[in-house]
């Protein structure tokens, strides 16, 4: 199953970011994120851009080995510098030329670099038909968000519940009124108050 960084599964012909690690990491911590496709459509055909911020992270190495891709028109092109990495490649197997695709494209091992949240996305992406005219039937991509913070600095995810979003906010607000807890001191200042809250706000 397939799932796009909103927990939706991925209908149509799109390319999906699956994190395999948490979207809450510290500074130094390897992020593994992994590029995914799933198309109703027979494709035999895909490329694209995924961008990111430079600044908050940066390319390991890139791990190919379960690819749906038989053969790689351009071998991905990374760019820590620009913040990019540019590939292209085609499915020759006999079993996606007469039905959709489904499967990893690649894994990219992300170094988080410095506090900040980033938006992981990708740009001039192709699905091209398998019908003799190379229509590009992309229908969608999901965006992935990444939030960095310091080594020892606590997760915005108050409430655990994986994701970031409004409740986070005010499962804070609510413990600023209890007796101090290192867990929601966000900014790390050794206190539990609206400065913290407010850090959680400028997330959204």
């Amino acid at each position: 199953m397939l799932i796009n960084s909103n927990g939706v599964l991925g209908s149509g012909n799109v390319f999906l970011f699956s994190p395999e690690v948490s979207a809450f990491v510290s500074v130094g911590d390897a992020v593994p994120v992994q590029l995914e496709v799933s198309t109703k459509t027979a494709v035999n055909a895909l490329g694209g851009t995924i961008t990111f911020d430079p600044n908050i992270l940066s390319v390991d190495s890139l791990t190919r080995s379960a690819s749906i891709i038989d053969l790689w028109s351009e071998e991905p092109v990374i760019s820590n510098t620009e913040g990019s990495i540019r590939w292209s490649g085609g499915i020759i197997n006999a079993d996606t030329k007469t039905s959709g695709a489904h499967g990893e494209i690649f894994t990219i091992n992300f170094r988080a670099m410095k506090a900040g949240k980033l938006n992981l996305g990708l740009t001039n992406g192709e699905l091209l038909a398998n019908n003799g005219e190379g229509t590009n039937v992309l229908s969608g991509n999901s965006t992935l968000t990444l939030y960095v913070r310091e080594q020892g600095y606590p997760s915005p995810d108050i409430n655990d519940d994986g994701s970031f979003s409004i409740a986070d906010i005010n499962a804070l607000y609510v413990k600023t009124f209890y007796a101090y807890d290192q867990k929601y001191d966000i900014n790390n200042d050794g206190k539990v108050s609206w400065a913290d809250v407010k850090t959680l706000i400028s997330l959204i």
